[in-house]
């Protein structure tokens, strides 16, 4: 894309930029660590311990001068040392190499001063007795004779800190420029960005560097709009079907129930006819808690199921829903245990309870149903006060336990082996409407944990 071509370009001379000023700012430093420390009145280097070392002469019995006996390590660097007299005499030396042990002339001394002498560096110091010679290995040290005209220097310091001051504002005012360029282009497209995230319809000015972005944008704005427009128009007409099948199918459903309840009344207990006519009843009474549930599913994902809000002490609901499942069918073949802090039992509830009594309702008959006569069934409630206040209700059994491919759905996964879970799903449904949450796991057998927060959700879904 153009771009960020263009974006990556400006990076690349902003970071070039920045390359020349750390360039900049290290050989200033170089350049002063230099003259520091190639000073002579800098006592920690090279040239301070000479100085020093030519100033231990002393002279001996015969009054030749002589080093101090001590003084030899401070010249262990270099090649060799000689002390010349005033006359160019070799009055002392040290590891001198025989082609420089003779008489110097006056021109010979200047030469070699301030340079070279037979390609040894060489440093020169007075003291009583004449000069002392100091010749270094050879390569070790790179000698430069620099002058500068003192009004020229003095030109360069009085000029430095404007010269500096003058850098920094140019650069700061680069810097700003550069940025408020960078942002009045990328404005438009960060509040498209944010438009797109809330789902609202995106328009971007094409225009400037980010032209050709906000025109990608405004593509993909559209597209999403174009998308969920058909979205809303499938699901539209899925809750519509299930809505009229459902319809469509309760008439022969009650027919069924109806001719199975005769059957059941009019038929000896003891007969075939009459434990037909029950698993007839049976089944068709599931067959119309599934319609139920299918149309709460539908509902509730697409938010057309209102919350009818009352507050209710959460113990009463409790208590509700365990005698209605005792007096059933299913609840009359489990040990039901039931556990209820008083605290929890207080609480008051604000919720649609004609829903959380069809979520609890549904997990009771799963137990009932997966986990075979006889199981025990556990409903134990407790009051949290952390992180929210909310009653959790725990319903477990001690059957076999939620299989793996029925806790993989729970999770949201879509196995191979995919099973049904719409009852346990429309649990998890009801919950969320409610600001709450559900937790499925095994625990000894199935154990499913709701989270009934006290307070709604701030704006719950379809509030009447």
């Amino acid at each position: 894309m153009k771009t960020i071509s263009r974006l990556c370009r400006r990076c690349v001379c902003a970071a070039f930029a920045i390359v020349l000023l750390v360039f900049a700012v290290n050989a200033a430093t170089f350049i002063g660590l230099c003259f520091r420390f190639v000073s002579d009145e800098s006592a920690g280097s090279l040239r301070g311990g000479l100085r020093a070392f030519s100033g231990r002469f002393i002279a001996d019995e015969d009054g030749r001068p002589v080093p101090e006996a001590d003084a030899l390590s401070d010249v262990s660097a270099c090649a060799w040392v000689m002390l010349l007299g005033d006359e160019g005499d070799v009055l002392w030396s040290l590891r001198l190499p025989d082609a420089l042990n003779h008489r110097y002339t006056v021109g010979q001394v200047a030469a070699f001063t301030r340079w070279y002498l037979e390609d040894y560096p060489v440093f020169v110091y007075r003291n009583d007795y004449g000069l002392v010679v100091f010749g270094m290995p050879e390569g070790s040290v790179t000698r430069f004779n620099l002058f500068l005209d003192s009004p020229v220097l003095d030109a360069l310091l009085s000029s430095f800190c404007p010269l500096l001051l003058t850098d920094t504002a140019l650069i700061l005012a680069a810097c700003l420029l550069l940025g408020w360029g960078f942002a009045r282009a990328l404005r438009s497209v960060g509040r498209g960005v944010e438009s797109l995230s809330r789902g609202e319809p995106v328009t971007v000015p094409e225009r400037g560097v980010t032209a050709e972005l906000a025109h990608q944008l405004n593509e993909t704005g559209r597209l999403l709009s174009r998308q969920q427009a058909e979205i809303a128009r499938r699901d539209s007409a899925r809750t519509s079907w299930i809505a009229g099948v459902s319809h469509d199918i309760r008439t022969p459903l009650s027919v069924i129930v109806i001719s199975a309840e005769r059957v059941v009344q009019q038929s000896a207990p003891e007969g075939d006819a009459h434990l037909q006519a029950g698993r007839i009843l049976t089944q068709a009474q599931r067959i119309g808690s599934l319609i139920e549930d299918l149309n709460l599913t539908s509902k509730l994902r697409y938010d057309a199921q209102p919350l009818r809000l009352s507050t209710t002490p959460a113990g009463t609901l409790l208590r509700q829903a365990v005698a209605s499942f005792c007096s059933s069918p299913a609840g009359e073949q489990c040990r039901l245990s039931f556990e209820l802090e008083e605290a929890a039992g207080r609480a008051p509830l604000t919720a649609d309870m004609a829903l959380l009594r069809r979520a609890l309702d549904n997990l009771l008959i799963n137990c009932a149903r997966h986990a075979g006569t006889s199981c025990a069934v556990s409903v134990r409630a407790r009051l949290l006060s952390s992180p929210q206040i909310a009653v959790e209700i725990t319903v477990s059994d001690d059957g076999p336990g939620y299989p793996a491919p029925v806790l993989a759905c729970l999770r949201g996964e879509t196995p191979a082996d995919a099973p049904h879970v719409l009852g346990l799903h429309l649990v998890a449904q009801i919950l969320a409407a409610h600001g709450g949450s559900v937790r499925f796991e095994n625990d000894g057998g199935a154990a499913a944990t709701l989270l009934c927060p006290l307070t709604p959700p701030a704006a719950p879904r379809g509030q009447t």
